[in-house]
Parts: structure tokens; C-alpha cells; sequence
């Protein structure tokens, strides 16, 4: 007979949720969640925790839930927007010169809850929503308004497209810089969010048309259900940072169908986080760190206003960019002038 323990059913979570998760974080299954490297011993899938580790976790996870209990919230009621006012307070205080650390204590907090919900199978996670406010620049600053939108100018594109890792023709970059290089493509090229780049299939992109673009499909499932059921373009000057990718991809040793795979063997999504940093990384490359918001969504804005800019549609660009209200891309109009202004006639 099988003993079950406080972290194999909801009620346990909800009664203990401290003495549950410590019990979680000891199972096996809380390896499974995550990727952490297999042992030398060929009996056991993933090595084990450090006791150390397991009470720092468990220190963490605990914090959390103390925090819950003052807003009057529990594990099933919390939403995204409570895990953000968490994270922010666990750095309030620090100085401007630990970014750094914000960023490392944001993560490991975040990661803990996403592995959590991944075990308790709510969907969509809480956690990996809150991943959005954490690297798209959080939309607002400390006092609470609303951050300008940043699009990217041409010359600032080029630079960009410039700096991405892993030139298909060089020998020296191994598979996942030119997996990074295809992603990074994808997201200034079709507009699409990080967690749909993480989500996307194979089946997801389509046959090149008669202009030379490719529809890309989104599913919403694959995201996280942080987005809506669309199709999106990536225009014919993009699509060669993709179809070197696509054929390799074709070529290497993976199970399942993700386009973008973690690892090969291993039928995993590539880690938001990981993503975030390749983004940053690629800005830094191209000499561009004074640009205000270095993330996926300023990617995603350039693909807006340069739409606009050659002559898409209001209308058309709603649906390109999978937005629940007109509104939202509304905003573009009025940036179209300041990143893509109209080359005056000599």
C-alpha cells in the first residue's frame, strides 16, 4: 500500500501548505519538474536536493505563503497580479546598483511557484503569467504609471538583427545558438510574445506563400493561455533567419514536435527566463544599452510600427498581433512617425 502525503492532493495544500511543499520539494516529483542534470547512478533520474537547498526552498516557499495569508489569499486564490506584489516585495529596499540580485531572487521565487503549480496542474499557471510582468519591463515603474511604448528605429533593427547569436554558416556556434538565433528572429520578425515562441510546434509554420512570407500560428494552450488563437507573418526578409533553423531542427535527434527545444532527447520547452536573457544579451551586442526597454515586448512593438509603417492595416494588425481590444493597437498609430518616420522627397 501506497502512503500519500500532504503534497499528493489539493486539501493537503491547502491545510499545511508549508509542510506540504517541504514534503514536495523531498519527492521525486519535484525533480521531475525541474532540469536538473541526471546522476551517475543509472538507477536514480535525477540527483537529488542537498539538504541545504531543501531548507532554503522550503524557507522561500514559506515566505510566500506568509505573505498570502496578509492579503487574504491562498495558493488556489492567488493570482498573477498577487505574485508580482510578491516578488516586488522581497526587493523593496534594495539599492539601484543590485540589479543583479533582484533579478536572480525574482527568478528563483518565480521558478519555485511555476514548478508548484506544474504539480498541482492549475491552468494556466499563475506563475508563469507573472513571468511576463517580471521581464517585459513590468509596464510600470515604481510609482505605479504606465511606461512609455519603445519600438525600435530601423537603424536600430538592423543593429539588432546584426548582433544575433549563432550565424547558421559558422562551424564554431553550436545548435542552440542558432536555435537562439531563430527565436530572437521571430520576435522582432512576427511580432509573437516570448511564451508563444516557447509554445510553438513545428506544425505551427507554415508553407512560404507567393510573396515569400509565412504564416506562423499561435496556439493559445502552448503559451500558457496568455494568448489568443491567431496567425501572425514573418515578412520574406526574415524568413532566412528561420528556415536554416527548420532544417537543422529537421536533422537533429529530438523527441516531440517543439520547434524550439531545450535539450536535445528531451521533449522540454525552453525556459522564459533563459529567452529574457538571450534578448538582453543580443541588445547589449549591438551597442544598444541606452535603449529604455530591452526586453521581448519592445521586439514584439518594433514588429507593430514597422507594419503600420509599410502599409498594414489598423484591422489587419489587430489580428497579426492576437490582441483582445482595438485599443491595445491603436497605440501604434501614434509611433509609426517617431520610429518609422516617411523619408522626405529631394
Amino acid at each position: 500500500m501506497t502512503t500519500r502525503g500532504l503534497y499528493d492532493h489539493p486539501d493537503g495544500w491547502r491545510r499545511e501548505p508549508i509542510m506540504a511543499f517541504a514534503e514536495f520539494v523531498a519527492s521525486s516529483e519535484y525533480l521531475e519538474h525541474g532540469r536538473r542534470p541526471p546522476a551517475k547512478d543509472a538507477d536514480q533520474k535525477k540527483r537529488p536536493l542537498r539538504d541545504s537547498t531543501r531548507k532554503n526552498l522550503v524557507h522561500m516557499f514559506g515566505k510566500f505563503v506568509r505573505w498570502m495569508a496578509g492579503e487574504s489569499v491562498n495558493l488556489f486564490s492567488v493570482t498573477p497580479e498577487h505574485i508580482l506584489r510578491f516578488l516586488d516585495a522581497q526587493v523593496t529596499g534594495r539599492g539601484k546598483g543590485d540589479k543583479d540580485m533582484v533579478s536572480t531572487i525574482r527568478e528563483r521565487h518565480v521558478r519555485l511557484l511555476e514548478r508548484v503549480y506544474r504539480h498541482l496542474e492549475v491552468i494556466p499557471n499563475p506563475a508563469s503569467i507573472a513571468v511576463h510582468g517580471i521581464y517585459r519591463g513590468e509596464q510600470k515603474d515604481a510609482a505605479g504609471v504606465d511606461k512609455p511604448t519603445v519600438a525600435l528605429t530601423t537603424e536600430q533593427e538592423e543593429a539588432f538583427l546584426r548582433a544575433l547569436p549563432g550565424e547558421p554558416s559558422d562551424p564554431k556556434q553550436n545548435w542552440k545558438r542558432r536555435r537562439d538565433r531563430a527565436m530572437l528572429a521571430l520576435a522582432i520578425g512576427a511580432g509573437l510574445k516570448v511564451s508563444e515562441i516557447a509554445g510553438l510546434y513545428i506544425e505551427n509554420i507554415g508553407k512560404p506563400m507567393t510573396d515569400g512570407s509565412i504564416t506562423i500560428t499561435v496556439n493559445p494552450a502552448a503559451s500558457d493561455g496568455t494568448s489568443l488563437p491567431h496567425d501572425t507573418i514573418l515578412r520574406k526578409a526574415y524568413v532566412g533567419f528561420l528556415q536554416p533553423w527548420l532544417k537543422e531542427r529537421a536533422g537533429l535527434d529530438v523527441p516531440g514536435k517543439l520547434l524550439f527545444p531545450a535539450a536535445l532527447r528531451k521533449n522540454e520547452k525552453i525556459d522564459r527566463v533563459t529567452l529574457y536573457r538571450h534578448i538582453k544579451a543580443t541588445f547589449e551586442r549591438a551597442g544598444m544599452v541606452s535603449v529604455d526597454h530591452q526586453g521581448g515586448r519592445t521586439l514584439r512593438n518594433t514588429f507593430a510600427v514597422r507594419e503600420l509603417a509599410q502599409g498594414t492595416t489598423l484591422e489587419q494588425l489587430y489580428d497579426l498581433m492576437g490582441h483582445r481590444d482595438i485599443k491595445t493597437t491603436e497605440i501604434f498609430v501614434g509611433l509609426v512617425n517617431k520610429y518609422r518616420p516617411v523619408a522626405r522627397q529631394a
